[in-house]
């Protein structure tokens, strides 16, 4: 049989989950570009930050877990353009004919232009560098507090502000607020001085989840002492200074916004369709619609259900999206009709500070927590450990 070469753009979860479910195909070569020389596992990004997990924890060696695979090879390079008409991929120094394409570069965090200032005196964690930057100013910033309590403990306030109460809003301000918490408790510092505020332009917290979602997490954040101030629209934030909508303003140390995510950049340069944010538009079969051989997974896409209702962006997206690709290919290599995408939920875990959650597990059975925190954690490393087996074995050949 006439050997294939698939190209995969982005090393993240559906990049990665497509790999696993192709690399066993003998008569297909995979190509793997991605920008970072690591898969970044953005979920787990709250204990980073926190300081309850080093970074090894939330990165897989790319290379290492390519070779692994046998007939994947690692480029990292950024892409420039795809040429559709002659099935090539352009790096800003390679060039890559492919029979089939699957693009899962994933999201960035979306800084409305309409709030002004927000881009500019925010932090987001859709990538390592800026999480990092964060933590290590924010450690420092605790430091610069405590050596301050030599003139009492009449300081400035130290707040910390998250836009934005989805997910990852709530999971990072359960996470921060636990981590202060702790950290004047461990040294028995006399000012407790750290306040974490969640704002958000919604009713509610995790809008559109399920109500035990809603009201578990809502406990357990007042429990952790954070304030969650909802049906606040941010309209300006200042370097160190928020202004909401019916005219509130807040003093701040640190920002970080998770209102939204936006296509990763690379869409703008491919000139395929979009919606506003960048995400590109796909068929049911998770197609760039007219290219029956490119595919797009992820947060890079506009995933709709069958009755055109929008799912949220989440890991477990992206991983059935680049499962159904995968198959998808393997059928149409054996002249078989592709099948639509079909998204089922499999449940939603929420971590909520400490060993603590929340979650909704499949067949609706509701868990919090101690119980929920395990779950989380085992379920993270049902994911990691096989990949981490096999960046080991990568890592010797």
């Amino acid at each position: 049989m006439k050997s294939t070469h698939i190209v995969v753009i982005g090393g993240g979860y559906g990049g990665i989950r497509a790999i696993e479910h192709l690399a066993h195909n003998s008569h297909i070569r995979i190509t793997l570009i991605d920008k970072n020389p690591y898969h970044y596992m953005q979920a787990e990004v709250y204990d980073f930050i926190a300081n309850k997990v080093d970074m090894s924890h939330i990165m897989i060696d790319l290379p290492s877990l390519c070779k692994s695979f046998g007939l994947v090879d690692f480029v990292c390079d950024e892409i420039t353009s795809i040429n559709t008409n002659n099935s090539t991929v352009h790096t800003q120094t390679q060039s890559f004919h492919y029979n089939q394409l699957i693009i899962a570069t994933g999201s960035r965090t979306y800084f409305p232009d309409f709030i002004k200032g927000l881009r500019e005196h925010t932090h987001g964690v859709k990538s390592i560098p800026s999480a990092l930057d964060f933590k290590q100013q924010f450690e420092r910033s605790l430091l610069n507090r405590i050596e301050a309590q030599t003139q009492g403990c009449e300081v400035k306030p130290f707040n910390i502000i998250i836009g934005g109460a989805g997910l990852s809003g709530v999971e990072i301000a359960a996470e921060m607020a636990a981590y202060a918490n702790r950290f004047y408790q461990n040294g028995n510092f006399g000012c407790r001085g750290i306040d974490v505020y969640l704002i958000d332009a919604y009713e509610t917290i995790l809008f559109g989840m399920d109500p035990f979602l809603i009201e578990s997490a809502y406990e357990r954040l007042i429990k952790l002492g954070v304030h969650v101030w909802h049906n606040n629209r941010i309209s300006e934030v200042r370097e160190h200074e928020i202004l909401l909508d019916n005219g509130r303003t807040l003093d701040f140390e640190f920002m970080i916004f998770t209102g939204g995510i936006a296509a990763s950049t690379l869409t703008q340069y491919l000139g395929f369709e979009t919606n506003p944010k960048g995400h590109l538009i796909v068929n049911e079969n998770l197609n760039i619609p007219m290219h029956e051989n490119i595919y797009a997974i992820g947060d890079i896409t506009q995933a709709i259900t069958e009755d055109g209702k929008f799912i949220p962006p989440t890991a477990q997206l992206a991983e059935r999206g680049g499962e159904h690709v995968a198959r998808t290919i393997l059928r149409s290599l054996k002249g078989k009709s592709k099948q639509p995408f079909r998204f089922k939920n499999q449940g939603v875990m929420i971590a909520l500070g400490g060993e603590y959650g929340a979650g909704m597990l499949p067949g609706g059975i509701k868990v919090k927590g101690y119980l929920a925190y395990l779950i989380k954690k085992t379920i993270f490393w049902l994911y990691t450990a096989p990949l981490r087996r096999r960046s080991l074995i990568g890592k010797h050949r």
